[in-house]
C-alpha cells in the first residue's frame, strides 16, 4: 500500500514538473512578444548610402533633376535607443543639389520606433534640430581634415541653413544579427519633389544590450 501511493506521490509531482518545464518557455515567449520594443535598446553606429528612384530616369521631364531640391546622399551617424520606443540621434550628412552645390550638414534629432515580434520594425526622425551647415565646394587649403579657408579658418557654419533643409523621414528595419547587433536600413518616404534619392544601410551596436548579446560576433 505504501508502495503504490508513493508511485502516485511522484507521478503527480513529475506530472505537475513536466507541465511547468513546457509551459515557461511559452509564458517568456509571450510576454517578449508584448514588448518588443526592449530589444532595441543601446547605442548603435550607422551608414547610409544612396538609391536613385525611377522618378530620375523620366526622360520626358529630364529626370526630374530641374525641380530636385537639396537631397542627403550619405550619412554616417548615432542614435540611441531607449528600449522604450524613444530615439536620440546625432547626423552627419553629405548633401548636393542638381547643380552640385555640395554640402556637409550635421544635426541631432528625436524620433520613434516601434518593432514586431519577428525582428522587423519602423523609425521615424522627427524633431530636427541645432543645424550647422556647411558649404564644401568652395576653395580650401590648411591640415584640419575638414574645409578651410587659406590661414586655417574653420568653415564650419559657413552658410545659413534653410529651416527645411531637413525634417521628418521614415525607416524600416530588420535585425540582421543575434542580440540586437545589427540592423539593417532601408527610407521608406522622401517628401522632396522631381528626381528623388531614398537611403540605404546598416546601424551596429556600440556596447552590449544585455543578456541576449554574444561575447563574439557570428562567424556568418
Amino acid at each position: 500500500m505504501k508502495m503504490q501511493t508513493s508511485v502516485g506521490l511522484f507521478a503527480s509531482i513529475f506530472s505537475f514538473a513536466a507541465v511547468c518545464w513546457f509551459a515557461t518557455p511559452l509564458a517568456l515567449t509571450q510576454g517578449r512578444s508584448d514588448h518588443a520594443e526592449d530589444k532595441l535598446k543601446g547605442r548603435y553606429a550607422f551608414r547610409m548610402t544612396p538609391v536613385k528612384s525611377f522618378s530620375a530616369d523620366d526622360l520626358a521631364n529630364q529626370g526630374g533633376l530641374n525641380s530636385a531640391p537639396r537631397q542627403d546622399i550619405l550619412r554616417v551617424g548615432v542614435f540611441t535607443a531607449d528600449g522604450k520606443g524613444n530615439l536620440a540621434g546625432h547626423t552627419i550628412a553629405t548633401t548636393d543639389t542638381n547643380a552640385g552645390a555640395t554640402w556637409i550638414i550635421t544635426f541631432d534629432w528625436a524620433g520613434k520606433y516601434t518593432m514586431n515580434p519577428d525582428g522587423t520594425g519602423f523609425f521615424s526622425v522627427d524633431a530636427v534640430r541645432n543645424l550647422v551647415c556647411t558649404d564644401t565646394t568652395v576653395a580650401h587649403s590648411g591640415s584640419t581634415p575638414h574645409p578651410v579657408t587659406t590661414g586655417g579658418t574653420p568653415l564650419a557654419g559657413n552658410v545659413a541653413c534653410p529651416t527645411d533643409v531637413e525634417g521628418h523621414e521614415d525607416y524600416a528595419f530588420v535585425f540582421t544579427a543575434r542580440g540586437g547587433k545589427r540592423l539593417e536600413l532601408i527610407q521608406t518616404d522622401n517628401a522632396g519633389g522631381g528626381s528623388k534619392i531614398f537611403l540605404t544601410g546598416a546601424a551596429t551596436a556600440h556596447e552590449s544590450l544585455g543578456n541576449d548579446d554574444d561575447d563574439e560576433e557570428d562567424d556568418d
